[in-house]
């Protein structure tokens, strides 16, 4: 019996090594060569479920190959983390991610067949250039700014009402009516707790619904309870919603797109207006507090940049501007979390065989993939302390500076170019407006004996482009008795860009 147990299991080896044998030996020479899993055809799958895009760290060190296959069966995936490959790759016309986002927004927004049919590419590339248009600099973004944030000074006073708060779930809370009140007006959808609840649920599932799923159907019910208050919502859009939102509801209708879809595709904004920013503010917060000198000297440049007190001592006012412009290290600590933290990828595909750099071949309908966390810690982009957290690496170079320039093409937590996030600007003066109330106006402390873990542990296999923590920070909160009065935001102008190194 054992015998026959062991000529079976060897021939399943067999099997299975042959068939991925077969793969490879199909593959066109002139294709980036393939990293073999060590389990063969599942290989790679498990190491993407044990690691998420952490296995690219691993897959990226097994080869010196500036661009390489992994490849699942007849499935393919082309990994680069070259910046001199990604250069090409972004200037390529064949190299596109505006099918993902097609595909994207009508699964997610569970279109008809017919909204299927008319929402083609034609209608993404309107829909884009339009997106970057009115969230650029400008009153249209001067008036989504304001709603945000008025409703963000209100989530900070709501917050010093307490004695202790969990970090990541305030956060979430905070980064959703901040940003609904600036997309969809003050009396946005997600007010309502069973709906805001329902979006988180639906979020969860969603990298099951890209693969059909949802055994229990616990996602589509929570999408489904977004997608009733949406419709209801857009049957008598308000006055103060956004031109992001209204120039969306113009352009479906314009295509034809019937109002019932409308309303569940304009549900899908949310799955970039609220997913990443919410780990982002995170663990910007979370790096800074777990810093005491740190915390001091950003605390002190903002106060003395950025706030304006009352004669009485009673009044305090955050000037958006100078948030924005005159506290770099502010800056530079926001955007050395992202470089850190940043753990996804940059996709596109491959709409017609490419010959990259003239030398490797893409084949159409496989994927490229540029994972960011290989070009944020390489050592030959970010120096012998590419590993380390240096609040201050993105301060604005001065006299005598040996610095190495920072490329955009080396930042990636917006993205890359051409297909750069277009809400970086709103979602930046977002993060930096709640950082810095929290750091002028509270002193946060883990309530437990560990205090801040430098590396807390990290949810796999997140879509977010900064992890969340498999475990949320339980914090006591300080009131600062020096910053205790009447607090109020100025936005000014958005004509002021906040600095990114991203561009």
């Amino acid at each position: 019996m054992l015998r026959e147990i062991s000529l079976v299991l060897a021939g399943v080896v067999i099997l299975a090594y042959s068939i991925e044998f077969l793969f490879i030996w199909f593959d066109d020479p002139r294709e980036p060569r393939r990293i073999a899993p060590r389990i063969p055809i599942i290989g790679h799958l498990i190491g993407f479920l044990q690691d998420g895009f952490d296995y690219y760290n691993f897959t990226s060190k097994s080869t010196n190959a500036e661009i390489y296959t992994i490849g699942i069966l007849n499935f393919k995936l082309y990994i680069t983390h070259a910046t001199r490959l990604t250069h090409l790759a972004q200037k390529s016309k064949t190299l596109s991610f505006a099918p993902l986002i097609e595909n994207g927004t009508k699964l997610h927004g569970n279109v008809s067949e017919e909204t299927s049919a008319l929402f083609d590419q034609h209608v993404v590339e309107h829909l884009r250039l339009r997106t970057k248009e009115v969230l650029s600099p400008g009153h249209h973004l001067d008036a989504q700014n304001l709603r945000m944030a008025d409703e963000s000074l209100l989530q900070v006073d709501k917050m010093l009402e307490k004695d202790q708060v969990d970090l990541f779930a305030w956060a979430s809370h905070a980064i959703v009516q901040a940003t609904g009140a600036g997309l969809y007006g003050v009396g946005h959808p997600f007010r309502d707790p069973e709906v805001e609840n329902a979006l988180w649920i639906w979020d969860d599932h969603r990298p099951g619904h890209m693969v059909g799923w949802d055994p229990l159907r616990k996602g589509y019910k929570a999408q489904a309870k977004v997608f009733q208050a949406f419709r209801k919502y857009f049957q008598n859009m308000p006055d103060d919603v956004s031109s992001l939102v209204r120039e969306r509801q113009n352009i479906f209708r314009r295509h034809g797109i019937c109002e019932k879809d409308i309303s569940q595709m304009q549900s899908t904004l949310s799955d970039a207006a609220f997913p990443n920013t919410v780990p982002t503010m995170f663990w910007t917060v979370y790096e800074i507090f777990s810093r005491p000198q740190l915390l001091g000297v950003i605390r002190e440049e903002v106060m003395s940049k950025a706030v304006r007190k009352s004669p009485d001592g009673h009044s305090f006012t955050l000037d958006v501007t100078a948030t924005k412009t005159q506290c770099p290290i502010l800056l530079s600590t926001f955007q050395e979390t992202q470089r850190v933290r940043h753990s996804q990828v940059a996709w596109r595909m491959v709409t017609e065989d490419t010959l990259l750099d003239g030398q490797y071949l893409l084949k159409k309908g496989n994927f490229l993939q540029m994972p960011a966390k290989p070009i944020h810690h390489a050592s030959k982009i970010w120096g012998s302390e590419a590993n380390a957290f240096d609040p201050y690496r993105f301060l604005p170079p001065g006299a005598g500076d040996t610095r190495t320039k920072i490329s955009p093409s080396s930042f990636l937590p917006w993205g890359s170019p051409p297909h750069m996030c277009p809400a970086r600007q709103f979602a930046s003066t977002e993060i930096l407006i709640i950082t810095a109330l929290l750091v002028v106006r509270a002193d946060l402390t883990p309530t437990s004996d560990k205090g801040w873990e430098r590396e807390p542990a990290l949810k796999s296999m997140e879509l977010p482009t900064l992890p969340r923590p498999k475990k949320d920070v339980h914090l006591k909160i300080t009131r600062r008795e020096d910053a205790t009065g009447r607090w109020a935001v100025v936005v000014g102008e958005s004509k002021t860009r906040v600095p990114l190194a991203s561009g």
